[in-house]
């Protein structure tokens, strides 16, 4: 495109371009493409931004600049705004080589950035989605996320959990470089234990599972082999088996109150005993299959807690499996168990707000293979919360403190 003669270049009017009102085909005449590719380039850069957009062009046609700094360049210009437009750039470029170099390139773009921006299905797409009503506002979403929205929740909950170097916020977990015989001696309270045959090396957190030779530091040198040998880099969580963090909802990507939302919605289609919600606050928690547990109820403004109208609790599963029980009073000595699987999402609210809960122990060997590498090897729990007027007393972190009206509430986790 870039041997087109200037008066033809020059030929350019205030017409919006073919290929940003739709794709262009294979099987269109290709000057003619190439005519409305460049028109395109010209009415989104303006005439500067197109002159050197044309000059890194040739500079690739002749070998100045590799295909690869080409692209670099070319998708840093157009890939925000016009992706179709750079498909176009790449669709029509002059040398079969470059062109398919080019398209290599795409395809990589194009995959990292679905594997980045995956959120997953809507709740309840799953084909073994189904709805379990065990009480009146008490309800179990089966399979509510897909496995990509599973994964999706991990990263956002570690992405918004990291201690390290966080001034405004609180972590559940922090990286830190310990030693081998730190590992060996602490390591049921570190993030780096992989059991259950799920994988090796590094995880989509960056940190990775010692092993003997693995050079775990990212030291190079063999000087430095005493270094690689004897300490690792690896994930430490704030309450010794499992890892705690109350944030705000606006903590994470908006995804996560539209998934909060939708499953509320898949409850009060199963029932008319699940209120209402706005989600507002969100207890993560990060568990060993060795965490320990009490019984507790989730604090709530008294003035409806013990009526129909108190919104829901909205609980999510990820990674191992636990059993979850519920009761109505600390006294009662019988429970209900509730097996809770990796996607599951339970809801408590109305009538069922204040039921007294404990998680009685973290399954074992239950980690969904498709979760294997994509998360550590634990249960992640995220709560989502309405706490409407209440006002959460951060300096009594890692404890849950919501004061209502200037009284604090009563049942604190």
């Amino acid at each position: 495109f870039l041997r087109c003669p200037p008066a033809r270049l020059a030929d350019h009017d205030a017409r919006a371009s073919p290929c940003l009102n739709g794709p262009m085909h294979s099987g269109d005449d290709p000057s003619r493409r190439v005519r409305s590719m460049i028109r395109g380039l010209r009415t989104v850069l303006g005439y500067e931004a197109y002159s050197a957009f044309r000059r890194a062009a040739r500079a690739s046609q002749t070998e100045a600049i590799s295909a690869k700094e080409f692209y670099h360049y070319a998708s840093n210009v157009l890939l925000a705004g016009h992706p179709e437009l750079l498909d176009e750039v790449i669709g029509t470029f002059p040398g079969d080589l470059v062109k398919h170099e080019l398209r290599l390139l795409r395809a990589e773009d194009v995959m990292t950035q679905r594997a980045s921006s995956s959120c997953g299905g809507s709740a309840g797409t799953s084909p073994s989605y189904k709805a379990e009503v065990l009480g009146n506002g008490l309800v179990v979403l089966r399979d509510a996320l897909d496995v990509d929205a599973q994964a999706w929740l991990v990263k956002a909950a570690f992405d918004a959990g990291e201690a390290n170097g966080a001034t405004d916020s609180r972590g559940f977990y922090e990286k830190v470089t310990v030693s081998k015989a730190e590992l060996r001696r602490d390591g049921c309270n570190m993030g780096v234990i992989h059991r259950d045959g799920d994988g090796e090396g590094e995880n989509n957190l960056g940190m990775s599972r010692w092993r003997d030779g693995d050079d775990a530091t990212g030291a190079t040198g063999s000087d430095e082999t005493s270094v690689r040998e004897t300490t690792c880099t690896t994930l430490r969580l704030n309450q010794g088996t499992r890892g705690r963090v109350i944030l705000g909802i606006d903590k994470f990507p908006e995804r996560l109150a539209e998934l909060c939302l939708e499953c509320v919605s898949l409850a009060q289609s199963a029932t008319k005993t699940i209120p209402s919600m706005n989600p507002t606050t969100t207890l993560v928690n990060f568990y060993k299959d060795n965490a320990q547990f009490k019984w507790h109820r989730d604090s709530e403004d008294l003035t409806i807690a013990n009526t129909g109208h108190a919104p829901p609790i909205v609980s999510f599963t990820v990674g191992l499996s636990c059993d979850f029980a519920v009761k109505k009073e600390f006294h009662d000595t019988d429970h209900r168990t509730i097996r809770l699987n990796s996607g599951d999402v339970v809801l408590f609210g109305g009538e069922s707000r204040m039921l007294v809960h404990s998680v009685l122990r973290v399954v074992p060997q239950t980690m969904p293979t498709r979760l294997r590498g994509r998360m550590l090897y634990g249960r992640l729990n995220v709560t989502v919360r309405d706490i409407g007027t209440g006002v959460i007393d951060e300096t009594q972190f890692p404890a849950y403190r919501v004061y209502y009206n200037g009284e604090l509430a009563a049942d604190q986790v």
